[in-house]
């Protein structure tokens, strides 16, 4: 047995989605839509210790602890074990190079870490059962629907089939690599649970979100259908009334004034923010001054490459 593994795994945007939350069974619910797979995001290092008690650490990504996300961590450390019979005491150490709350995805990109890692330290389960643990995990807390079938495709993704990866849930992913910059607001953290378990904002998003993801199934899911996947996130965004909201409001004008005619803004759902995109991959795509300028506003900015 390995005595240290450090995974990392990426943040997770989604631009358009629906909800799907009624099964008994986690590995059922879920959420059809589509998203970017970043290359920031968590960063877990798990240790074999020779003694208990387990150690577990969350450090956010001003380098303060966030101890709200030890219990999620916790979690998935006793149902690991539960699975795979493991009683040796570990310890955890979360790293996250993004906001929580925020529609980054940073509980899925955490569980999904600190599960990958605990089966490799432990030589236990497939990527397959490690991911599944994962978003069961999430379902749990009700931290996110997709997220962790969107980081199982990867880069860009088309969900198109709800539930846990590998299977039932099904998506699809294309590779973009290019930059992007994310932009929030820092006093405008939302738990995803507030809308996804509201029935009258579930309506909404599953009604607009299941019409997108139907459309965007005509198309080659590769690089050529950038623009509509663009447009299906701004239509997504007024038809699910997510974009009425004042503070998302705000901060989507506040960034369309700032940004250039290279630029494409969309909400990331379920924050207070943005991600900023080429609205064409193959032109030059400068992010520095915006992000000059947003930060100069007192917004929280961090610059990314999609993945």
């Amino acid at each position: 047995m390995m005595s240290e593994v450090t995974v990392q795994v990426g943040g997770h945007v989604t631009l358009l989605f629906s909800v799907h939350s009624k099964s008994l069974l986690a590995r059922n619910q879920g959420s059809k839509g589509a998203g970017l797979c970043l290359e920031d995001g968590v960063e877990t290092t798990v240790k074999a210790l020779s003694k208990g008690p387990d150690k577990i650490t969350v450090t956010s990504m001003d380098g303060k602890p966030f101890e709200e996300g030890e219990q999620l961590h916790l979690e998935i450390l006793n149902s690991f074990r539960e699975v795979f019979k493991i009683e040796s005491p570990v310890s955890i150490d979360v790293q996250l190079e993004l906001p929580v709350s925020q529609g980054f995805g940073m509980s899925a990109a955490g569980l999904l870490a600190t599960s990958l890692a605990l089966g490799e330290l432990f030589d236990s389960g497939d990527e397959g059962q490690l991911a599944r643990l994962a978003h069961r995990m999430e379902r749990k807390f009700s931290g996110g629907l997709g997220d962790i079938l969107g980081l199982w495709a990867g880069g860009c993704e088309l969900r198109v089939r709800p539930g846990s990866p590998p299977s039932p849930g099904k998506a699809y992913g294309f590779d973009v690599g290019c930059p992007a910059i994310l932009v929030w607001d820092p006093e405008g953290e939302t738990h995803t649970s507030k809308y996804i378990d509201d029935p009258k904002w579930k309506k909404k998003i599953t009604t607009a979100g299941d019409a997108a993801v139907t459309r965007l199934t005509k198309f080659e899911w590769d690089l050529s259908v950038w623009n509509n996947l663009l447009e299906e996130a701004d239509r997504f965004a007024l038809e699910s009334g997510l974009l009425e909201e004042s503070a998302r409001a705000n901060l989507f004008s506040t960034v369309l004034e700032h940004s250039d005619e290279t630029m494409s803004c969309h909400l990331c759902m379920l924050g207070t923010s943005l991600i900023v995109v080429p609205k064409d991959l193959q032109s030059e795509f400068d992010t520095s001054l915006l992000a000059q300028r947003l930060r100069s506003l007192g917004l929280g900015v961090r610059e990314t490459i999609l993945q």
